[in-house]
């Protein structure tokens, strides 16, 4: 029959069916919150069809279909490209125009093809859209797969011919010989020459050029073959290859008519979108809450809170640099809880928490971490207590409870068991105080943060104090040593502007640095009122939230700001103060509730401290223990070693001189 004699038939596509794998979702709700953030432009994707046979095709996606380089040699499929358009709110996957959406993908994949010098993958031909919605809190994820198609392109055929038999039983060869070899080729579209074999569409179709495209050839000596897997008895005309395996293949043969000058911007009508189980085009609901276990589902959504900062406010937010911060907590109390929770709100999974105290009845009302029946029956271990409390909070965390008190200046030790107890504390002290990058003195006394002090001083590590009075409170972070992290080649002084001056992070004072006398024993002779945190109860809040925020920032500096500067008497220079990534970082906070007042100020290390100054490191480095037992008992004096003692003597020589 002639070809002008062949009635026009339309092409209709036997439709693919979806199936996601919920490692897929997984995959994409941590890209999504890490690197697409609020970017909808579209993520390329790829997904497997095997090679199957059955009533339909399964184009199936997973975690590696985020990889495009990924290779499953043990695949007996292809692999074909599609895109993912995840839309950032409900109403606009709702009410993005579909059949716009799907010609618009049509187009743009024909332009990307037409961009190759030649279809280097058959597999290519085979695209397919995933329109979605990710509700990343409920872990719900509202998609619709589409696989576009033209709806009006015509041809003609004849009926099905056997395959001539003087090239059957060679073609049925080669065909296996190529199909079934592993790794899998990528093609199943192919062409079979009579004489040179099989051959791929790259050798024979060129994009640069299209009239060249079979110039010289036979045409009878061609046929274009297509692996298909469903089975179908209405397949398009060509040779079709079917069955999963070399021994059920079978070929079949018709003969197509196309017409000749067909683009695809000729055709503007076009459909693809999956249906579902009973025929309806709606989109599908992937829910993976149920397969996720109560704790990851916990530490994803603590993430989540946390990631979403980087969308839009702070995108170079360094949050794993928080999260892997080890902080020890040194006071279990009202400060300490307040800490461990801003803490942990921030991410960081890695706490220590020391004290030596038992929860009492008045404790759980001000203590966030304490319960009424944490109380009762003497109390239990404040530490202990607190870590699990922050453990259920967080079970992903690493929370440890060290009930251990601290040796302190003015209260002298005992026996000389109580004498070996004490160096057995001092040393897992200095144990704890090296393992930890950041150390929080939040006791209750003064002289409970001597010894810390000064080890922090010492290992150089970052310590960060925070106390109470009545209507006030004091923030500060201790000066450290220059990091080797700081880059050095910045001038470091030119970066200072006019109205500041600078402040070395080494010159940074410590707690005790504008004390003229050494610490000693706060609670002797002292009412009831004078031993207990008399403070007014908002004040803790403000004070913790402040150290936590202040060592968040630092972190995000390197761990370490090299210098500070200090505002001079210039008032107009107080707008260009220099700041951080999350705003300024500064020396210390002093607040007053009664006034409403907040002071960021500045204090240079004194040369005669008795926690940090060279004389007192100096001295612990060359005696260790037994200096802190000699200071504790009282026989060496630590305003002695400071130089406080010589200092003063000498004002009192030169009064009298006078």
């Amino acid at each position: 029959m002639s070809e002008e004699a062949i009635p026009d038939r339309t092409l209709k596509f036997l439709p693919l069916r979806s199936f996601i794998h919920n490692d897929f979702w997984h995959k994409y709700a941590e890209i999504k919150i890490d690197i697409d953030r609020l970017d909808d432009s579209g993520r390329p994707i790829v997904g497997t069809v095997a090679l199957k046979s059955g009533a339909s095709i399964v184009l199936e996606v997973a975690c590696t279909s985020f990889n495009a380089t990924y290779q499953d040699d043990s695949l007996q499929g292809f692999r074909c490209k599609g895109i993912l358009l995840n839309h950032n709110t409900m109403d606009s996957f709702k009410m993005c125009d579909k059949n716009l959406l799907l010609r618009k993908q049509a187009l743009q994949f024909y332009h990307d093809l037409m961009l190759q010098d030649s279809i280097q993958c058959s597999a290519d031909l085979v695209h397919f859209l995933l329109l979605s919605f990710a509700d990343l809190k409920t872990y719900k994820f509202f998609h619709w797969f589409a696989f576009p198609v033209p709806t009006e392109l015509a041809y003609k055929y004849d009926a099905e011919q056997p395959i001539p038999p003087n090239i059957d039983e060679k073609l049925r060869v080669s065909i296996a010989q190529f199909l079934y070899q592993k790794p899998m080729p990528n093609d199943p579209f192919f062409m079979y020459h009579t004489v040179n074999g099989i051959k791929l569409l790259s050798e024979y179709i060129q994009h640069r050029n299209i009239d060249a495209n079979f110039r010289g050839e036979d045409m009878e000596n061609i046929y274009f073959c297509y692996y298909d897997p469903s089975g179908c008895a209405n397949a398009a005309p060509c040779i079709r290859v079917t069955g999963s395996t070399a021994a059920e293949l079978q070929l079949s043969l018709m003969i197509i008519h196309l017409p000749k000058h067909v683009t695809v911007s000729n055709l503007t009508l076009w459909a693809g979108w999956e249906s579902d189980r009973n025929g309806k085009y709606l989109p599908r609901l992937s829910s993976l809450h149920d397969s996720m276990s109560p704790e990851s589902l916990a530490e994803n959504a603590i993430d989540l809170n946390l990631k979403l900062m980087k969308w839009r406010l702070v995108p170079t937010l360094n949050l794993e640099a928080i999260k892997r911060t080890k902080c020890l907590l040194l006071g279990a109390g009202t400060l300490g809880c307040n800490v461990a929770r801003s803490l942990m709100a921030w991410g960081v999974s890695n706490i220590t928490i020391v004290d030596c105290g038992k929860v009492s009845l008045s404790n759980p009302i001000r203590q966030s971490l304490y319960r009424f029946e944490d109380a009762i029956n003497g109390g239990k271990p404040k530490a202990t207590t607190a870590a699990e409390r922050l453990q259920e909070i967080n079970p992903a965390a690493r929370i440890v409870g060290v009930n251990l008190k601290i040796p302190m200046p003015g209260h002298p030790i005992g026996q000389r068991d109580e004498e070996q107890d004490t160096r057995d504390i001092l040393q897992k002290l200095v144990n704890l105080i090296t393992e930890h990058d950041v150390i929080y003195l939040l006791t209750d006394s003064r002289e409970s943060r001597w010894l810390p002090t000064m080890l922090g001083a010492f290992y150089n590590k970052q310590v960060i104090n925070a106390a109470l009075g009545f209507d006030s409170y004091l923030v500060m972070r201790h000066g450290t040593k220059n990091d080797n992290n700081i880059d050095t080649k910045v001038d470091i002084g030119s970066l200072c502007p006019d109205g500041f001056r600078k402040i070395d992070c080494c010159d940074l004072g410590c707690y005790f640095c504008n004390d003229i006398v050494a610490p000693g024993n706060s609670m002797k002779d002292r009412t009831l009122d004078q031993q207990c945190t008399v403070t007014r109860p908002a004040v803790s809040n403000m004070a913790s939230a402040l150290a936590v925020e202040l060592m968040v920032s630092l972190v995000q500096h390197g761990n370490a700001a090299a210098y500070y500067r200090i505002r001079k008497s210039d008032t107009l220079s107080q707008q260009q103060e220099p700041d951080g990534l999350l705003g300024i970082i500064p020396h210390s906070i002093r607040g007053n509730i009664a006034t409403l007042q907040t002071l960021v100020t500045a204090t240079e290390r004194y040369t005669n401290c008795v926690a940090c100054s060279p004389s007192v490191l100096e001295r612990y480095a060359c005696s260790q223990d037994d200096f802190i037992i000699n200071v504790i008992n009282g026989s060496e004096s630590l305003e002695s070693v400071a130089g406080l003692s010589q200092m003063m003597s000498s004002m009192y020589d030169g009064n009298d001189a006078k």
